[in-house]
Parts: structure tokens; sequence; C-alpha cells
């Protein structure tokens, strides 16, 4: 449960875990693990995802993934830099980050060498049906007995120890009668087992391919499921325009929303120290962490609140934490969490601003 609240021009934060489990941690929201990681990107990157084509039944829930960086005026661009060349594939900024298992399974069909696409079109030998519409990819049945297709990895992209086939092209395009979606010659017997979290490929661009991007689809039966994530925020795109201290929104439990917007995919749960972050950027920072499922240990500021240090460890129990806060302010708070039964863990003051962490 995360409140903001805005005293004098400055954002605080309260994070309290309303559903506990014995030993004081918090309960994990219900869905699936995000397939990205905020660890990958730069601090003014993130994935991007919009409506996925209607042309395939089974895919109307799945979504194609990229990323972008902020530009001028809020403008996100799925390019390194201004003006490169859209048909290098290296200069797009999510062209070979690394994908995640959104749950735990078993591989059951693969391919991982087939080549690339050029970007806007498509590879000689893809048209004459010498390779997998996913390219290089991992179908996975789950175990809660859905099948999910993570789709278009390089050359190579797919982890070795996924996959068994390593062959170029495909000989044949026979699909298995009793997988549909499966071609027999991508088929895996006894494949490996994966965990929820768990490094399976880096992004590419092959197969049914026009440009860089992860595709994932949740499927049973020829049935689309839906993808409820338990972490990660979305920030809505209006041609190609946000602003990166703009509304974030918790999926918490939900489906990524049906229209394009940015994904800030969580940061792997871990110990990080944040230092000289601007107040202006602070509290993006604190409600991104704590999504991430990440509490604030010791945060010290600079200048009046100017600039904020911290450290942050994997989130246990009820926390909360305030940032420029005056002496009055901070008194009050630290008197209303010790009657709530909280201790101050960490509190500091630099000129007129205060900053603190409560725990119980």
């Amino acid at each position: 449960m995360v409140h903001t609240r805005a005293r004098g021009g400055v954002a605080h934060l309260l994070m309290a875990c309303a559903a506990m489990i014995p030993g004081g941690a918090a309960m994990a929201q219900a869905g699936y693990e995000p397939p990205l990681r905020a660890n990958d990107l730069g601090p003014e990157e993130r994935y991007s995802a919009g409506v996925h084509s209607k042309e395939n039944p089974t895919q109307v829930l799945g979504k194609d993934i990229g990323a972008r960086r902020l530009g001028a005026d809020n403008i996100w661009s799925g390019l390194k830099t201004a003006n490169a060349d859209k048909k290098i594939l290296s200069n797009w900024v999510v062209y070979g980050k690394p994908f995640y298992a959104i749950a735990s399974g078993t591989v059951v069909g693969c391919w991982r060498n087939a080549p690339e696409n050029i970007p806007g079109s498509k590879h000689a030998e893809f048209t004459k049906g010498n390779m997998p519409f996913g390219g290089n990819h991992l179908w996975v049945l789950q175990d809660d007995g859905n099948h999910v297709l993570y789709a278009h990895a390089p050359a190579g992209g797919i982890e070795a120890s996924l996959c068994p086939h390593n062959a170029a092209l495909l000989t044949s395009t026979k699909r298995d009668g009793n997988s549909p979606s499966l071609l027999l010659e991508t088929k895996v017997t006894n494949g490996a087992r994966i965990v929820a979290g768990q490094k399976l490929g880096v992004i590419g661009n092959s197969g049914d391919s026009s440009g860089p991007h992860l595709h994932v689809h949740v499927v049973k039966n020829g049935v689309p499921q839906p993808m409820p994530f338990k972490r990660g925020m979305t920030n809505t795109l209006v041609n190609d325009a946000a602003e990166i201290n703009g509304t974030w929104t918790p999926l918490a439990g939900k489906e990524m929303p049906l229209a394009p917007v940015l994904l800030w995919a969580p940061h792997r749960i871990g110990n990080y120290s944040f230092n000289g972050v601007a107040s202006a950027n602070y509290q993006r920072m604190v409600d991104h962490l704590a999504d991430s499922g990440i509490m604030p240990d010791i945060v010290t500021c600079k200048a009046n609140g100017a600039t904020y240090d911290s450290k942050w460890v994997p989130a246990q129990g009820k926390w909360a934490t305030f940032h420029g806060m005056s002496a009055a302010e901070a008194a009050a708070r630290h008197a209303d969490y010790t009657k709530q039964g909280y201790k101050r863990t960490s509190s500091y003051t630099c000129g007129s601003a205060s900053v603190a962490v409560w725990r119980k």
C-alpha cells in the first residue's frame, strides 16, 4: 500500500505492506515475474510495449516489448542516438538486453541459431520457410499448465543449456500433432527445467520480426491466457511522449494496459547504493524500488535536501520513509510511528531538511 503526499512542494512516501506472513516478510503479489529487469537499462531508459496484433488469435494477449531512451521534449526513442541508422541492430536500445523466465517450467520446444533479419525486412531464408516464425525462441510448459513463448532472439541468443537445436535452418516444417504450435523439428523431449526469474537469453530480431524486440505470450489449449505481473510500473505514452517523473502506475498483479506504455521493470531484489540522486528524481526512485521489493536501510541528504544518498536492502516487514521534512514534521512523524510500534532505523538532517526510515 503506497501513499504519496506533498508538503512544501516535496513528495513524501509511506510504504506499508498490507498483507503479512510469519517472520514479517511481505506477501508476494499474485501473477508472473516480469520478463525484464531495470538493472539492464540506463537511468533514463525504459522498456516499452503496445497493443499486440490481432492477426494471430492465440497471441492477442501477448506483448512485443522494446526499449526506449528519454530524449528532448519528453520524447522516447528506440534508438541509442538521434539519427542513428535503423538498419543496424546494435543501434537499438533493446538489442542484446537479457530476458528472464516469467514462471517456472520445462522447455518443450526451441531454436537458437537462425540468422537475424535486417530491421525493416525479413531474411531470405525465412521467406522460404526455412526458419521458425519465432526465430530463435523457447516454448516452456509452465508449472501452472500454460505454455509460454519467448521469441526473436539473435543467433546464439538462447542459452545453450536450454536448447539442444543448434542448426541454422529447418529441414522440415511438419508440425507436432499433439502440440500444433510446435514444429516437430523444434520439439524438445525431457527438456531443461527453468525457474522464475532465470535468464533465458537476449533480445534480437529473428524469425517473423521486423525490428528487435522480445515477443512473449501465454496460451493453453490454443486459448490465449492473460499475463498479470507481480511487479513493474507503467507510464502511458502519448505520441511517443511521457514525463519521466510523471505517473507510474504499479502493475501489482494486473496485466499491462492495452495501450502504448513505458514499462519500468523491477530491479532484481538485492542490496544497492544510490548516491547523489537529485531531489526531483528521488521520489520516483523510491516508488520504483518499493515496487521491486526493496526497502531503504540508510538515507542521508545534502544541501537542504538537494540530493540524497541511500542504501537499500530486500524488503522485510512494514516500513515507512519520508524525505524533505522540516524539523517539526520529522518530530511529528516520529511520535506517530513510535505509537504504532515502529522504530526509527535511519535519521539524517541536512540544513533545514530531514529524511528518516521507520521499521517494524
